[in-house]
């Protein structure tokens, strides 16, 4: 009996971790949702995306990764929403940062810009030329440096 137990909770547990691996697939850059292909041709170029992923997990749903030739990263989540840019060594597109935290950095940290933003619900994460890591809670006020 043990043993049939034991067998039964082996085999649950390698389905839940099949289930829970995500799936990832190439698709064209007219696939992405429209507010992502907006989001890509208002700051960046068309032109300049070199791969489009969507990934599907099981619990989180789908999510999106575009790649540009000059090394930048962007995330969007299922409605086409941004979630992350990662301009590497380049300022992100300023307009898509909160006022608060664009006054926050130019006071605090005056000859660094913001080379990566991520927002979550509840905070925005963004990374300075200087490699410092701040964190904002959803309003845009300062709540700590990151480590």
């Amino acid at each position: 009996m043990k043993t049939m137990m034991k067998s039964f909770m082996t085999v649950t547990l390698l389905v839940m971790a099949v289930v829970a691996v995500a799936q990832e697939k190439i698709i064209t850059f007219t696939q992405l949702p429209k507010k992502a292909q907006v989001f890509v041709t208002t700051y960046y170029a068309a032109d300049q995306v070199t791969l489009v992923k969507e990934e599907s997990e099981f619990l989180a749903g789908k999510s999106y990764e575009v790649k540009l030739k000059d090394g930048v990263k962007l995330e969007f989540d299922s409605k086409g929403e941004w979630t992350e840019v990662d301009a590497e060594l380049k300022a992100v597109p300023l307009k898509i940062v909160p006022v608060s935290i664009l006054e926050y950095v130019k006071k605090s940290f005056p000859n660094n810009e913001i080379v990566q933003i991520s927002r979550k619900s509840r905070k925005y994460e963004v990374e300075l030329t200087n490699g410092v890591d701040l964190e904002f809670n959803s309003k845009g006020k300062f709540v700590r440096i990151d480590d």
